[in-house]
């Protein structure tokens, strides 16, 4: 097998999302300490607004652009006009200042009324994958949704943002806060995974990125990126088939699946809240003994009872329409171990430390390893 090394940075970081904010600001900090770069928006910040027609939001150097969504919460009471944790947008932002409208590109808002405390303003986040030697980029939104959320959504767009998987409720990938939960970032400059200890916890995975591309594809393909998580919206309890548990899918509906969202030079898959997935993200599994072997006879193991390993390959379709899923790339800094290891699993070869990010997944027996520090 030929793994293929990102170099540069590698992150295994963790940090407790005890709320909303401590899971932008953490990400954020990981993904840029691993290569990633800010494309607009900015960590939970205090600001203070005007009572004024329209009113104007002040913050400095902010870096957000015209459309941004943005929540707000404070330590004492908001002007008229504005309600903490409802989504707003930004309206013609200057370098320290911006109005706010209910719609993105609608009318700036009023403010009224009398206000106290402190501000804080919380935007969403748009940030991008470093570019390949084949310059193929991808960007990750992930956003607070309002008082109508109970998670930080993620989803994905191309390198310009002219296509762009969409961030809601029912659509994206998800991270629910709690008290005192530990989320874990393991990431490089083209990928990153984000996930709980508690493997079987809802809401508790995302991973995304932009794959590796054998020398025949580089140019083929121009544009190429994935997202997939462990849950179907926002508000979903059960623990949904991801690359944390399962790394193929086991009935021809695939309804116990999580979102996904793949992005293929002009193609947007955008699968959310599914019940009859006939369409997955999923790696490529060996294909094991020929046929009319008896089923025990796997073929998964060396002479000397050491697991075969494989390049982690991507693959998805087109459409959910149950059309063929093609291979598209590659996982950087990745190996697939078929075996069943539990999820969290240290060990070294090839000179890395790796970390296993799927949980004793025995129905597939396969495991997906990644390089760490």
């Amino acid at each position: 097998m030929s793994i293929q090394y990102a170099g540069g940075t590698n992150v295994n970081a963790t940090f407790t999302g005890a709320v909303k904010n401590d899971i932008l600001t953490n990400v954020e900090s990981n993904l840029i300490t691993a290569g990633w770069s800010l494309v607009q928006g900015n960590v939970p910040t205090a600001v203070t607004m005007t009572i004024a027609s329209p009113c104007v939001v002040s913050w400095t150097a902010h870096g957000l652009i015209d459309g941004t969504r943005i929540v707000f919460s404070t330590t004492g009471a908001l002007p008229t006009g504005v309600t903490a944790g409802t989504v707003y947008f930004v309206k013609s932002p200057l370098s320290n200042t911006f109005n706010l409208a209910t719609t993105s590109g609608g009318t700036a808002l009023n403010t009224s009324g009398s206000q106290s405390g402190t501000h804080t303003a919380a935007p969403e986040l748009l940030m991008q994958s470093a570019s390949t030697p084949w310059s193929v980029a991808t960007r990750i939104r992930f956003r607070d949704g309002g008082s109508g959320s109970t998670c930080i959504t993620f989803s994905i767009e191309n390198s310009n943002s002219s296509l762009a998987g969409a961030n809601n409720t029912t659509n994206g990938g998800y991270l629910l806060p709690a008290a005192s939960k530990v989320f874990r970032v393991v990431a490089n400059k083209y990928q990153a995974f984000i996930f709980s200890a508690a493997t079987t916890a809802a809401r508790s995975f995302v991973a995304f990125g932009t794959p590796y591309l054998p020398t025949f594809l580089q140019g083929a393909i121009t544009e190429c990126g994935w997202l997939g998580c462990n849950a179907t919206n926002d508000t979903d309890g059960a623990t949904r088939v991801s690359f944390r548990t399962n790394l193929q899918h086991t009935t021809s509906t695939n309804t116990n699946d999580g979102n996904f969202q793949t992005i293929v030079n002009t193609n947007l898959l955008d699968v959310g809240s599914s019940s009859n997935l006939t369409a997955v993200l999923s790696l490529l599994f060996p294909s094991g003994p020929a046929r009319g072997f008896p089923g025990a006879q796997t073929g998964f193991h060396w002479h000397d009872t050491s697991a075969l390993m494989q390049e982690p390959l991507l693959m998805w379709p087109t459409s959910s329409t149950g059309v063929e899923a093609l291979i598209r790339g590659q996982l950087w800094d990745g190996a697939l171990v078929m075996d069943t290891f539990a999820g969290d699993t240290t060990t070294t070869f090839d000179s890395h430390n790796w970390w296993a990010i799927t949980d004793a997944d025995s129905g597939e027996k396969g495991t997906l390893f990644v390089v760490v520090p």
